[in-house]
């Protein structure tokens, strides 16, 4: 059974492919065309094209696109850095967490990254179905969601348990909800869903710890033995 599943950021690279190869391909049409213009313009008529405006033009358009690709290609870089480090779900012994990259925002002059966190007893969890679509994953139970600044979500798994290393989150700091909507961007939602299904049919395997009841009769008391105290001597002091 998989444990963690990595954010899937194949995605963001088709999307990076796609407006380079348009817009690239819209900007070298434009740089033809007016260049074919251009040509027959000056050589070809007797009214010949002004080649300033015609030339300022084609390359104002040609930069135009150049940054659009430049700007594409970049927020497609990042997201894939962002998702595939913030943006996972891990599947422990009593819980499951499930990480999802909100966006970032220039506070104090560094990046501050917001994700969401949500986090699954196994204690409390019902089901983990997809939608009819395969976007969604419906995750239904009693579920911890953090909505925070990603530096402060960090955690350790101690016993199969999940232990914030700010202490305060293990108490407060989150919303109780009983459904958690998440894309599925982990692959086929199925194996998630099923991963989950396993994960809870583990943990109620676990057997529960047994309680020990005290009683006084379970112990052999042995009384203190009393110190008795000598009792003082009679003296005969008559001699005869």
């Amino acid at each position: 059974m998989r444990s963690y599943f990595h954010c899937h950021t194949s995605r963001y690279a088709r999307r990076k492919a796609v407006w380079l190869t348009l817009v690239g391909s819209v900007c070298a049409e434009a740089a033809v065309i007016s260049f074919i213009i251009l040509f027959f313009g000056m050589f070809g008529s007797e009214n010949p094209t002004p080649a300033p405006e015609l030339i300022i033009a084609s390359a104002a358009f040609v930069t135009v696109g150049l940054a659009v690709c430049l700007l594409a290609a970049h927020s497609a870089d990042k997201k894939t850095l962002r998702h595939s480090r913030y943006t996972y779900a891990d599947i422990q012994l009593k819980f499951a967490a499930v990480s999802r990259y909100e966006g970032e925002m220039r506070i104090n002059g560094s990046n501050t990254i917001f994700r969401n966190l949500y986090i699954i007893p196994f204690s409390t969890f019902d089901s983990a179905v997809p939608t009819e679509d395969g976007r969604k994953i419906v995750i239904r139970g009693k579920i911890r969601k953090y909505s925070m600044d990603s530096d402060f979500l960090g955690y350790h798994v101690r016993g199969g348990d999940v232990e914030f290393d700010k202490m305060w989150l293990n108490v407060g700091g989150f919303e109780e909800i009983g459904e958690a909507v998440i894309p599925a961007v982990f692959g086929k939602p199925e194996r998630l869903c099923k991963a989950l299904a396993e994960a809870k049919e583990r943990f109620d395997e676990i057997p529960v710890p047994r309680k020990y009841v005290f009683k006084e009769a379970d112990f052999i008391r042995r009384r203190p033995k009393k110190r008795v105290m000598p009792e003082d001597l009679d003296y005969s002091r008559s001699w005869k």
